[in-house]
């Protein structure tokens, strides 16, 4: 017992440590943004001597962030609940039709899960140009939706590979179609995994950068707001007096929603993988 004592402690000192790194560049981001220019780039490390939330008014009515942050909360609502409408009757079908051309229509909507992101950006971007859509924001609520739609049809398929048949076939000899029974059976039944779905869409959108580059480029009516962030604060540009604030208050909803939905991610994985 000793021996597995020294273990989990010494274990726990790891995890600890690790923490604490990964923890760090936040840390200090969070600390710095209280300092003026000069003392942040002399004193990166060291406290804040006052803390003035100058910088954070100044930022928030400088980058229009009400503006931001209501095109950002458009982007990650519209983008999940068609997410959440789409993909478990995708997925619900596909699960459920056991034939050859099934097997390769889930293979053919999971594919670009096992294709680098890169490898087809530019057709992405020239496709969505094509439909007059660049620049736009119902281009990039469309391609947002297409690119995560594939791992929230992948997650929910091999949910519902463990829901029981026989209550679909009980429904049906009590006259249910097969709508309602999706709709008055499955789906219910699909709750634990959706909140994981939502919770991971809903973070993926609200931290997107690249996607939205691409597709609304230098429209800053439709920029979301790490975008926005990015294109004022680069290598071209110096004004950290004012990108960090900008970068704490991005965070802090994504965070929060983290926080309180984290439970809900482990439990949608793990009650897949025990049913039945």
């Amino acid at each position: 017992m000793k021996i597995k004592g020294k273990k989990i402690s010494v274990f726990s000192v790891i995890v600890f440590f690790a923490s604490i790194f990964w923890l760090l560049p936040l840390l200090l981001i969070f600390i710095n943004s209280f300092k003026p220019y000069n003392d942040m780039m002399q004193h990166f490390l060291s406290l804040p001597q006052t803390i003035n939330f100058d910088k954070y008014i100044e930022t928030w009515t400088k980058f229009d962030f009400p503006k931001l942050i209501g095109n950002t909360l458009l982007y990650t609502g519209v983008s999940v609940f068609g997410i959440v409408i789409l993909a478990p009757m995708a997925a619900y079908k596909l699960a459920r039709t056991k034939s050859k051309l099934s097997g390769f229509c889930f293979m053919v909507i999971i594919m670009p899960m096992m294709v680098p992101f890169q490898s087809y950006m530019i057709t992405l971007t020239r496709l969505v140009s094509n439909f007059k859509l660049t620049g736009t924001k119902t281009g990039y609520i469309a391609v947002t939706v297409g690119l995560l739609m594939p791992l929230a049809v992948y997650m929910i398929h091999g949910f519902i590979k463990n829901v029981p048949l026989e209550l679909e076939e009980s429904a049906e000899i009590d006259g249910a179609g097969k709508i309602k029974t999706y709709f008055m059976i499955v789906l219910p039944l699909l709750k634990p995994i959706l909140t994981t779905v939502v919770v991971l869409d809903a973070l993926a959108t609200w931290n997107d950068i690249i996607t939205n580059q691409l597709i609304v480029g230098g429209n800053a009516s439709a920029m979301n707001l790490q975008n926005a962030l990015y294109m004022q604060f680069s290598a071209q540009t110096s004004d950290w007096e004012h990108a960090l604030p900008g970068i704490v208050m991005s965070m802090i909803p994504s965070l929060i929603f983290f926080i309180v939905m984290q439970k809900h991610i482990v439990g949608g994985i793990t009650a897949g993988s025990v049913k039945g």
